[in-house]
């Protein structure tokens, strides 16, 4: 895939990054020690649409390269390696699984499953756009870990790019049928009980999260923002 992107016109190119985000329900199911440390695994879902959209878009440049095209939207390794790479080179971060599988409806789903010594990292791994996944933007997330003795308090805050161009914006509005019903779903087990929580649900240590996407594209100035108080 990395092969075409790079013989794509600039303008299509922006439109499929837009289109990647707004095709994908996010899963992330964590775990927390008490001490900090834990385990993930991160599972998204990338509808047909998604490659349909770029099949469609290159094949009308080039009828006569449309095989050559499926077969590089479908090679998966591109995108193992960024995600591979992005976490590899964080300190603290040791994965356990990374696979992409192509489903019987032609949609793709990818897993990563990973250890960390510090639940800061949770942070880095919320990233959700094309570039944050490459690594070519800084992580924007802030995990809060207070303890006070006999309450902890927990929080994850996503903050969007707010320096977006205003046509980039147009876009995503104009995408919105993509990623209507589209999600980043949070289920986190924690150490200790939870007393207090702004989730949809929680029950004894476990906390649910739900946010729709189509908000966070259109609205910039939209975060995630997870926070729970547990108690010792």
């Amino acid at each position: 895939m990395k092969k075409l992107f790079s013989k794509l016109p600039l303008a299509v190119i922006a439109v499929i990054l837009f289109t990647l985000s707004s095709c994908i329900d996010i899963d992330r199911k964590i775990k927390i020690n008490a001490d900090g440390s834990g385990t993930e695994t991160q599972t998204f879902n990338i509808d047909r649409t998604f490659y349909d959209l770029i099949f469609s878009m290159v094949s009308s440049m080039d009828s006569t390269k449309s095989k050559s095209i499926k077969d590089s939207l479908y090679n998966h390794e591109d995108m193992l390696g960024k995600i591979r790479q992005n976490l590899s080179k964080q300190e603290g971060i040791e994965i356990t699984e990374l696979t992409g599988t192509t489903n019987a409806d032609s949609s793709a789903t990818y897993r990563f499953s990973y250890l960390f010594n510090s639940i800061d990292k949770i942070g880095y791994a919320t990233n959700i756009s094309p570039k944050e996944l490459s690594g070519e933007e800084k992580n924007k997330s802030e995990v809060v870990w207070k303890d006070s003795g006999d309450r902890v308090k927990f929080s994850l805050l996503y903050k969007p790019n707010t320096e977006s161009e205003s046509s980039n914006d147009d876009n995503n509005k104009a995408l919105a049928y993509l990623f209507a019903n589209k999600y980043i779903k949070f289920d986190i087990e924690f150490p200790y009980n939870i007393e207090k929580s702004n989730g949809q649900s929680f029950d004894g240590k476990t906390g649910k999260w739900s946010f729709p996407l189509v908000e966070l594209m259109n609205n910039k100035d939209q975060r995630i923002y997870l926070e729970v108080i547990l108690v010792k």
